[in-house]
């Protein structure tokens, strides 16, 4: 700090606070090391308590699946407040549709407990993420998408031989593609919906509407788990249970396990 730093400072509390920042979609270990290599030089208290997720002496959300375990305890409760409990479903497996790549924390590691939890029980039938997106009604191969989480690739890298006759995989350095990437939240079929990452914002007041894609303006999926932080604004989130229905877990309950974790560690 120097004195034309203190000349813009609003000093509110007139005292020393104790901050600490914890990660996000696309920080990586690297990031998190030389956030708090910065807050050693700048001379912070607590330095090391500065970020959390450190990946040597701290809880790595991605390695550790901190917050999809959290989003994951709340999904199985609401499907089975919604009459879908995967582990009792003898027709047809349970389908779910999710934003955010396998590469991702809360997605990659979503997909790795669906198929502990559930297995067979249950169908991914589209993830989209920034490169594209893969869809199949009778659901994408479990083991395939296992493998680009455990190599940290996008969906683009999905092997394109095991995609079924139902399914296309979208890239997103097409038009179509794009569009395809940007609209599959809103248009694909599923009995769930789970943001796992994803643009704060991408549901909103101009477009809620275009989530009900069914017939008769039903919605595509009638249940959401926010694994995504904003990713509905308050009122498209009001809407959509106002005029369709929607069961919505937010937010702020579904993904806090992560946010815990980071406090616990600090």
């Amino acid at each position: 700090e120097n004195e034309e730093t203190k000349a813009l400072r609003k000093d509110f509390l007139r005292k020393q606070e104790l901050l600490y920042l914890g990660p996000d979609e696309q920080v990586v270990p690297a990031d998190i090391d030389w956030i708090v290599d910065r807050a050693h030089r700048r001379g912070l208290a607590a330095p090391s308590a500065f970020m959390s997720s450190k990946p040597r002496n701290g809880i790595n959300h991605k390695e550790f699946g901190v917050t999809s375990e959290g989003v994951f305890v709340f999904l199985d409760e609401a499907l089975c407040k919604n009459g879908l409990n995967p582990r009792e479903q003898s027709k047809r497996p349970v389908t779910i549709k999710l934003t955010g790549g396998p590469d991702g924390d809360v997605a990659g590691n979503m997909i790795r407990i669906l198929n502990r939890e559930y297995g067979n029980k249950i169908r991914v039938v589209a993830i989209a993420d920034g490169t594209g997106c893969a869809e199949d009604p009778n659901g994408l191969d479990l083991n395939e998408l296992i493998r680009l989480a455990d190599e940290s690739l996008p969906i683009s890298h999905y092997n394109k031989a095991m995609i079924g006759k139902a399914g296309i995989l979208h890239d997103c350095s097409t038009e179509e593609g794009m569009r395809a990437r940007n609209s599959m939240h809103f248009r694909v079929k599923a009995d769930v919906f789970v943001p796992a990452g994803g643009r704060p914002g991408t549901i909103n007041k101009d477009n809620w509407k275009e989530y009900l894609s069914g017939p008769g303006n039903t919605p595509s999926s009638n249940l959401i788990v926010e694994g995504a932080n904003l990713f509905i604004t308050p009122e498209a989130r009001q809407s959509l249970y106002d005029e369709a229905g929607v069961t919505i877990v937010k937010d702020s309950s579904a993904n806090k396990c992560g946010v815990i974790c980071s406090s616990y560690e600090v």
